[in-house]
């Protein structure tokens, strides 16, 4: 595989954009050609579970270091802006996190890991990789009374509500509460549902970033932590 990722550095933007128009209309043919098994749908659920809980964690663990965070209170020497990132996504890095089934090596007429790795390839390079994501930014008037929604970091995708819309809208996924995550897989990205179901490494990340810029002369920025 090597030589596959080495490829990658010689692509020009008429390349990615042959591929991304490729790879669309590779994901409309598996999701027609999709055929719902048992086991399938079995399979969709339980992915479906672990995104949903994983979304419901990300969130809950962001929470907590952001309430951290005003407890301690920010630096007024140093800290010009401080900000909080979490992220959840699709991480295809060895072959333990793809499922590879081989009694069906090439199911449905596709070379899954192959193409599951330029997909993660190009939206890495685009910063478009999460599925799930919450951010906030250091604010004075932010207190540890106030909740989730009020400090930025509520799950307001997951509200209970399937995303029940297509190609995710099928009789067999009826009783499913689809949660946002899969809808961002598999709506908004080019990933099947036949690829979401060979799916085996998802990674959350939470970055806190503490801001501090100064001139040649050390005068800080204009910028500050807001009210």
């Amino acid at each position: 595989m090597k030589d596959f990722w080495d490829e990658q550095d010689s692509w020009t933007d008429e390349t990615k954009h042959k591929l991304k128009y490729l790879l669309k209309k590779r994901c409309e043919l598996l999701n027609e050609m999709f055929e719902g098994s048992q086991e399938e749908v079995e399979r969709f659920r339980k992915v479906n579970d672990l995104l949903c809980n994983l979304t419901k964690k990300m969130h809950s663990k962001a929470l907590n270091l952001y309430r951290n965070l005003l407890k301690s209170g920010y630096d007024p020497d140093f800290d010009d802006d401080i900000t909080l990132e979490a992220t959840l996504k699709y991480d295809l890095d060895a072959d333990c996190d793809f499922l590879y089934d081989e009694n069906k090596p090439d199911e449905y007429g596709s070379r899954y890991w192959t193409i599951m790795a330029i997909l993660n390839i190009l939206y890495e390079e685009s910063y478009t990789s999460e599925c799930a994501f919450c951010n906030t930014s250091y604010v004075l008037r932010h207190n540890l009374d106030m909740t989730p929604e009020e400090l930025g970091l509520d799950d307001f995708l997951d509200d209970g509500k399937s995303w029940f819309e297509a190609p995710l809208d099928r009789p067999e996924f009826k009783d499913i509460c689809i949660c946002h995550a899969i809808h961002d897989l598999c709506c908004h990205k080019s990933y099947s549902i036949p690829d979401l179901l060979k799916m085996n490494n998802f990674r959350i990340d939470i970055n806190i970033a503490h801001q501090h810029s100064v001139n040649i002369d050390g005068e800080r920025n204009s910028y500050i932590i807001r009210q």
